[in-house]
């Protein structure tokens, strides 16, 4: 007896999850067609201007936290012939970025041909 008891409220318990699902996607819907509405309500009424593009301008620069462009090129003519990726962090401006992107400024310079890999962590200027 505890036993089709329990099989019939985890039976239950499944259909209601299955009716939330459904329910979601129709809200979910619902919500999409709302949004399509108040685009076409807007072109009538003559405010056809494109919504808004989220993120950064286009066209514009990365900025530091301290609001400037970092000049890789300067970083680069002050490193040594042989560095590593603490060498670089140890720059004023470049030790406000992760040590991950100080990577792929590394990889950028080794793909244009600046830098070369001498071992584990460790690069030379060509």
């Amino acid at each position: 007896m505890a036993l089709d008891l329990r099989d019939s409220v985890r039976k239950q318990i499944d259909l209601l999850k299955k009716e939330l699902t459904s329910a979601t996607e129709r809200v979910n819907s619902l919500n999409d067609e709302i949004k399509r509405h108040e685009v076409i309500y807007e072109m009538l009424a003559g405010n056809d201007k494109p919504a808004p593009r989220r993120g950064r301008p286009r066209g514009s620069q990365k900025r530091g936290p301290s609001g400037s462009m970092i000049d890789w090129n300067s970083i680069f003519n002050t490193l040594p012939n042989e560095f590593t990726l603490d060498t670089i962090g140890a720059n004023e401006t470049a030790r406000e970025k992760p040590r991950a992107y100080l990577r792929q400024v590394v990889v950028r310079w080794s793909k244009e041909g600046r830098i070369k890999r001498t071992g584990r962590g460790r690069y030379q200027k060509a």
